[in-house]
């Protein structure tokens, strides 16, 4: 096999003190295992105290700005990768997407292959976020590609809508398959939200309101674990104090390693009351978890067994308090939708992933050497 220098583009990193989203890790996970027979550089964005570092073998370097907050890290992240992709040795480049602009259009600044990869297409929610048409950059920019990976099928028909010539494979997110090998399960303490503290895509404020319907009658308490810029943690706080939820909803902050391991370990089941998604991890840790997960029918996660989740309608806030209310009350029923979860996730081990990766890293960069031989 030979070597390969490879680039993967995404503003957000292990290490980044905003976010330290899914999405990084994610990243991170394939790349580690790409980099036994590659180099393997990600590119993220500068953030204070920032340094370029070696992790697991794969470097990265951080690129932009680190003062003004992660929403001008963003931005100039994303108008720094055009100068990088020109000046930059390698055989092919990864771009994540990054709002609020989504796509750098990279693939018109190098005759190098650049392969997108989407969590999601955030157009849309930027637009009705900032009321600028970022959805119309982010439509115009993805006719650009002749690569890409989608997380699901969803997201691939989403993109070929977008660009129909677009050579698309569905490869999901995975977990550690250690995670996946051992059998323990939640101890049923609380109902646990896990992510990062983004109010309206997370969708906290629909959940803190369902379960203020039914606060008084479970005896389950909701624990939200995570973090987020520091505007939207004290949003959250003054949410729930202004419900009156205080004594039923706790606040742990972001927990990693042993801490995540605890969490997972002393709940009940999973909540996941998001606008839009990805494909999100921690909905593969808890299954692995054997724990149910409770989550609005959006079209990004509709597809999911129902023999492991609840399904509710989007946004019906009776109905999710009615559903969280019931799977906390009945153990039977969590236990079996647990196990359900335990064998749904077997085959989604990042090992098995990366090789999809290094199959498809392969199959582009041969398609395109032909193609350049042959013009």
């Amino acid at each position: 096999m030979s070597k390969r220098a490879i680039i993967f583009s995404n503003y957000d990193d292990l290490r980044n003190p905003y976010y330290a989203g899914g999405g990084a890790i994610a990243i991170h996970e394939i790349c580690k295992r790409l980099a036994e027979n590659h180099e393997v550089v990600i590119l993220t964005g500068r953030y204070p105290g920032c340094k370029n570092e070696m992790i697991d073998g794969v470097k990265y370097e951080r690129i932009g700005m680190s003062i003004g907050g992660p929403k001008i890290g963003q931005i100039a992240f994303h108008f720094s990768l055009p100068n990088q992709v020109r000046r930059r040795d390698f055989h092919i480049w990864l771009e994540s997407l990054t709002p609020p602009f989504s796509t750098a259009c990279l693939q018109l600044f190098t005759t190098k292959p650049v392969l997108l990869v989407t969590q999601n297409l955030p157009g849309a929610s930027m637009a009705r976020k900032y009321k600028l048409p970022f959805h119309l950059v982010e439509a115009v920019g993805l006719r650009t590609y002749r690569f890409g990976i989608a997380l699901s099928d969803v997201l691939r028909t989403e993109l070929l809508r977008a660009n129909p010539r677009m050579d698309i494979t569905v490869i999901p997110n995975g977990v550690d398959p250690a995670l996946i090998a051992q059998e323990a399960q939640g101890g049923g303490e609380y109902i646990l939200f896990l992510g990062r503290i983004d109010i309206r895509q997370k969708g906290l404020d629909l959940l803190l309101a369902a379960f203020q319907k039914i606060a008084a009658e479970c005896a389950t308490p909701l624990v939200i674990a995570g973090s987020g810029i520091a505007r939207q943690e004290a949003t959250l706080k003054q949410r729930i104090y202004e419900l009156g939820l205080e004594k039923h909803v706790r606040c742990i902050g972001r927990v990693t390693g042993e801490q995540k391991v605890k969490a997972f370990e002393r709940a009940s089941f999973l909540v996941m009351p998001s606008r839009f998604e990805g494909f999100p991890l921690t909905l593969l840790e808890a299954f692995c978890w054997k724990l149910p997960v409770v989550l609005f029918s959006i079209p990004e996660l509709a597809w999911l067994p129902e023999s492991c989740c609840v399904k509710i309608p989007p946004f019906d806030l009776s109905a999710l308090a009615k559903a969280i209310l019931a799977l906390a009350r009945d153990a039977s029923l969590r236990g079996q939708m647990g196990a359900a979860g335990k064998d749904w996730v077997r085959p989604f081990g990042w090992d098995s992933l990366a090789k999809r990766y290094e199959s498809l890293l392969t199959r582009i960069m041969e398609t395109t050497a032909c193609g350049s031989s042959s013009t």
